[in-house]
């Protein structure tokens, strides 16, 4: 794992620029505090730096690489899985190999097919290739989205890293905030790419490659960008049980297998839910061998779920390491808003954060079971979705009913209300609905009402667009969404975020694309049957689990931000916002924030996560904006 930044330009980059690489490469010291590496060309219209976290071939791993024939230099942040079968093919192909690195296969795969070599990596991975000869950039990310990749562009030169602070540490000044980014970040808790919070600053999206080169007459840059794997539920369907359990079984082995390739010693976060558990499982019996696995418990009743962890270290004997700890939420929140670079506010970071600073103590890379809901079916809105039939004329009368009475006396905020909003609406609007963290009512009473400069694509809305009309049933088109927006700029950006603070690499075999194609090709009730969720992966779980970890109700990393926000951690929340950056620059309204605290004192009433979000907000202004 690693981190990496470059740049191309028309026209040589000014020397200030080039004067702020060094500083820019360090400020990714914690992806890869093993070694660091720069290259700039000497037209000085191109450069590249990296830093590396050594897993695969210590000691020959030194970036950029270089091709044989001393014109193409990669830069890569992640790890290809199938490096091996790679290395056979470019051998074959008469290259030669200087080092045993996974990445250097791409290089050589690359000469080759310069437009589709990317297809034939598997694995998490940004990639950078400069071939310096054709003065050409290409960038790929990886297909689910594990690794991160961001880029500015302003017509004549781009830059792109693996993290925002890098773009910021080279340009002369920091470009203006996004408002329509703004209002995406309240609406779904993140920003979601192509957005950054910032103008001119992009992440290039999971399963893309960006190819940038010099326009007509050399004194502009173009950009190609293009989508090279999409996952696809119109394929024939499997409604075999015994067959698919059978073949989803050999797959996940194939996959751990494979995300166990390492010259370094690999551990698992292990939250005793089924798919870090089954992950574990398997990579002790594919792997030969226990393995170390580490947990976090919380002191807060009913946030706890070290038994359940215990539970599978015991049965596979790992070398098992586990905490209980009581968050100081604040302190942590001033921490995460530096490492996540723009406002980001699934609570859940906190906890991540904590199990990785535990697994960084003893390994550098971890496995993780992340992906199983977004692939398997695990959320409950899938099954509301599938389950959903027609409302008849009285349940919809009844419904909005409530809604019209209830609405005036107990406000439209109220959670119950929001459950008959959504009954009301087709499967699709609730599933957005569902997911949807602040309403433009509230929005509206923070921000103000949108301006110019606030209208942007409806992203949720383009995701489903392109998969709407190609047959799927609502489950697949959710479980599309979901895989497209939620999967990457919330759970894996978290992920990679709070693992790469503490240098640690985290893998996620679930989400390896072979298991995501032969997910997509199972039939709905292979997914959701009988009101059991992630019915195919749980019986795949059964061969490798006990019974009482696999049909307990699902908990998920959560913290207990509802007991905070209802209690003393409210009143500080008001005054951080009140007198904050956000309040002080008009960027949030003064009045807004009293009405929303004045809402969360009504005891019917639940705003904790939106003014969680609001926190997260002011503490990255605080850290960014001043």
């Amino acid at each position: 794992m690693c981190g990496i930044l470059g740049g191309i330009s028309a026209r040589p980059f000014d020397e200030p620029i080039l004067n702020r690489l060094p500083t820019a490469v360090d400020s990714l010291a914690h992806r890869g505090p093993d070694d660091r590496g720069e290259y700039v060309t000497a037209d000085r219209r191109a450069f590249l730096g990296h830093r590396r976290l050594s897993i695969i071939d210590l000691a020959g791993g030194h970036q950029p690489l270089l091709d044989e024939t001393g014109s193409l230099h990669l830069c890569y942040n992640g790890e290809i899985y199938n490096f091996r079968d790679l290395q056979a093919c470019v051998t074959a192909r008469g290259h030669k190999l200087a080092t045993r690195t996974d990445g250097e296969p791409a290089l050589h795969l690359y000469q080759d097919e310069p437009e589709q070599f990317v297809a034939k990596l598997s694995g998490m991975f940004a990639v950078a290739i400069l071939d310096e000869s054709r003065h050409r950039l290409t960038l790929a990310r990886d297909r689910p989205g594990i690794k991160p990749l961001f880029y500015f562009f302003d017509g004549t030169a781009l830059l792109f890293a693996s993290e925002l602070k890098a773009i910021l540490a080279l340009l002369p000044s920091r470009p203006e905030v996004d408002d329509h980014a703004i209002r995406q970040f309240m609406r779904w808790k993140y920003v979601p790419a192509p957005l950054t919070i910032y103008r001119n600053i992009f992440k290039l999206p999971p399963a893309h490659m960006l190819i940038a080169e010099p326009g007509e007459g050399n004194r502009t840059l173009t950009l190609d960008l293009r989508r090279y794997w999409d996952v696809d539920y119109g394929v024939a369907k499997l409604n075999n049980e015994e067959d698919a359990a059978d073949q989803l079984d050999a797959r996940l082995r194939e996959s751990v297998r494979g995300h166990l390739e390492s010259d370094v010693e690999v551990g698992a976060l292990l939250s005793g839910g089924v798919d870090s558990s089954l992950v574990v499982a398997m990579a002790c019996e594919v792997g030969g061998r226990p393995i170390k696995t580490f947990s976090v418990g919380f002191e807060e009743s009913g946030f706890d779920q070290l038994p359940f962890a215990r539970v599978v270290a015991e049965k596979y004997r790992t070398e098992h390491f586990e905490e209980t700890v009581r968050l100081d939420p604040l302190e942590t929140l001033a921490k995460l808003a530096r490492q996540f670079d723009e406002p980001f506010a699934d609570s859940s970071a906190l906890a991540c954060l904590r199990v990785c600073e535990v697994a960084a103590k003893h390994v550098k890379v971890a496995l993780t079971g992340d992906g199983g809901d977004e692939s398997f079916g695990g959320y409950h809105r899938y099954e509301q979705i599938g389950s959903r039939g027609e409302l008849s004329a009285w349940d919809r009368l009844v419904a909005r009913t409530i809604i019209a009475t209830s609405t005036p006396l107990f406000s439209a905020q109220a959670k119950y209300l929001k459950r008959y909003r959504e009954r009301l609406a087709s499967p699709l609007a609730a599933h957005e609905l569902h997911q949807v963290l602040m309403d433009n009512e509230v929005i509206t009473r923070l921000l103000g009402p949108p301006g110019a400069q606030s209208d942007g694509e409806d992203i949720f809305g383009n995701h489903r667009r392109r998969a709407e009309g190609r047959g799927w049933s609502p489950v697949e088109i959710a479980q599309y969404i979901d895989l497209s927006m939620y999967l990457p700029d919330d759970i894996l950006t978290k992920v990679d975020r709070t693992s790469m603070s503490q240098s640690l690499e985290c893998r996620v075999p679930l989400l390896d694309h072979s298991v995501t194609d032969f997910s997509a090709s199972l039939d709905s009730t292979l997914k959701v049957r009988g009101g059991i969720r992630k019915y195919l992966l749980k019986k795949v779980a059964e061969r490798y689990l006990p019974a009482e970890l696999l049909h307990r109700p699902k908990m998920g990393f959560r913290v207990p931000i509802r007991r905070w926000l209802k209690r003393d951690l409210l009143d500080e929340a008001e005054s951080l916002l009140r007198h904050g950056q956000l309040v002080s620059r008009g960027m949030l309204s003064a009045g807004g924030i009293a009405w929303i605290c004045r809402q969360q004192r009504r005891p019917w009433i639940d705003l904790s996560s939106q003014i969680w979000a609001l926190m997260c907000f002011e503490h990255w202004a605080r850290s960014y904006l001043v």
